[in-house]
């Protein structure tokens, strides 16, 4: 008896018709059906799925400018908490360093940061008589210092708000190097102070 093979569109295998003998039946392997059909199937697409979300990954960090800030304000300033576009470093950078390299959102904005004046600082301290060895001075001569109760003496530090004047722009990709210098800056009353000097 020949053997008469036909589609069953269900399962979407190949099978003997209905009524013939099992012993007349071949072994016949599935390529097309559930067992064999669905597994590859579903492979198949999370294989696709993940080979052309690849170059979308990649990409975004292809478009995205790559920014370091750089203190130059001058010696006796230090400045920290340092934004742009959705980059924050949290490093204090004296004159002339930098931040480490960041991949930012492309577009345009202040440079946002907090500055300390040392020197100021120094001044203050000295005159409210906190820093040993150390005074106001008047040509050479020590200024006597006016009593002050110690309790209004404030020996913690302050860091000011400020943004560059300036906007920057790090429209695409590449690299960008933005320099805070004194005289583009100005007090930041956009966020929470303090607010001084």
């Amino acid at each position: 008896m020949p053997v008469q093979l036909i589609r069953n569109e269900t399962f979407r295998a190949w099978s003997l018709p209905l009524g013939s003998k099992r012993k007349d039946r071949p072994v016949i392997a599935k390529t097309m059906g559930r067992a064999a059909g669905w597994p590859s199937r579903i492979s198949l697409a999370l294989l696709i799925l993940v080979a052309a979300s690849a170059p979308a990954i990649t990409s975004c960090e292809e478009i995205e400018p790559e920014v370091v800030v750089v203190n130059m304000t001058g010696e006796r300033i230090l400045i920290r908490g340092i934004s742009f576009q959705g980059c924050r470093w949290d490093q204090v950078l004296a004159y002339g360093e930098a931040t480490s390299p960041q991949r930012c959102i492309p577009g345009s904005d202040h440079v946002h940061f907090k500055k300390f004046d040392v020197e100021e600082y120094c001044k203050e301290q000295a005159a409210d008589g906190t820093l040993d060895g150390l005074c106001l001075c008047d040509g050479g001569k020590p200024i006597a210092r006016s009593p002050v109760d110690d309790g209004l003496i404030d020996e913690t530090p302050l860091w000011f708000n400020y943004q560059s004047i300036s906007i920057k722009r790090a429209e695409g990709p590449g690299f960008y190097r933005f320099e805070i210098v004194s005289d583009d800056m100005e007090q930041d009353f956009g966020v929470p102070g303090p607010y001084g000097h």
